[in-house]
């Protein structure tokens, strides 16, 4: 039979191991945050200079266009951290 004194010990020990493994993910899920925005802002300049450019009048995709859409959804399924599930392309 197991003593009350046992079983403190136990589930102390156990709250210690479940504090460790919720900083852990907690340090993985802010450098995935802090990549994601990386990637983000770089994704982000890269579509408002297609945006703003002159030569794109039409609403067709050019191969800049489809290449800018590509990155975003490489950048979204290489980030991390996230139990989120891949981001859908098509191929």
């Amino acid at each position: 039979m197991r003593t009350a004194s046992t079983l403190t010990a136990r589930q102390k020990r156990s709250r210690r191991k479940l504090r460790k493994a919720v900083a852990i993910g907690e340090q993985k899920a802010a450098a995935a945050s802090a990549e994601g925005k990386v990637i983000y802002r770089t994704i982000y300049r890269d579509v408002v200079k297609y945006v703003n450019d002159p030569n794109h009048v039409k609403c067709d995709f050019d191969d800049h266009a489809v290449q800018l859409r590509q990155r975003a959804l490489d950048a979204a399924n290489s980030i991390s951290g996230f139990d989120a599930g891949a981001v859908q392309g098509s191929e």
